[in-house]
C-alpha cells in the first residue's frame, strides 16, 4: 500500500487539528482554574455556623395510657392483629395499650418507647397528649 501525497497532507492536517484542540482545551482549563483561585482568594473565609433550636417552653405532660391483657376472644381465627411498631402479632395475654383518641392498639412496651420521642399515634398521627379523649364510633363515620 502506497501513501499518496494527498493522503499525507490529510493525515498531517488531522494531527495538527487534534493538537490545536488539545492545547486550546488545556489553556481554557488552566485559565478557569486560575480565575477560581483568584476569586476564592478575594472571598472571606467560609465559617460554619451552628444554629440551635430553642428548647420548647413547656414540654408536653407525659401520658400514661391504661394497659390491659390482650384477648383474641370474639375474633375469627384467621384474623391476626399486629403491633405496627414492632410488627409482631398480638398474643393472648400480651400487655397492650390503646390510644384513646383513635383506639389503635399497641404493645405496652412499644408504645411507651414511642411516646418518649413522639406525642402522636404511630398509625394515624392522632394526638396522645393528656386530655385526648376517646372518639365515639358515630363521630368516626362523619
Amino acid at each position: 500500500m502506497t501513501i499518496t501525497p494527498s493522503d499525507a497532507i490529510l493525515v498531517s492536517c488531522e494531527v495538527v487539528f487534534t493538537v490545536v484542540i488539545v492545547l486550546t482545551a488545556l489553556f481554557c482549563c488552566r485559565r478557569s482554574a486560575e480565575a477560581d483561585a483568584d476569586a476564592a482568594a478575594d472571598r472571606p473565609a467560609a465559617r460554619l455556623v451552628v444554629v440551635r433550636r430553642p428548647a420548647a417552653a413547656v414540654a408536653p405532660a407525659p401520658v400514661k395510657l391504661p394497659c390491659f391483657p390482650y384477648s383474641a376472644a370474639g375474633r375469627r381465627p384467621s384474623e391476626k392483629l399486629v403491633c405496627v411498631i414492632c410488627l409482631e402479632v398480638f398474643l393472648d395475654g400480651a400487655i397492650c395499650s390503646e390510644v384513646p383518641a383513635c383506639r389503635h392498639l399497641f404493645h405496652r412496651k412499644c408504645i411507651d418507647v414511642w411516646m418518649k420521642r413522639k406525642t402522636t399515634c404511630p398509625l394515624c398521627r392522632a394526638s396522645i397528649v393528656s386530655g385526648s379523649e376517646r372518639v365515639p364510633v358515630g363521630d368516626e363515620m362523619v
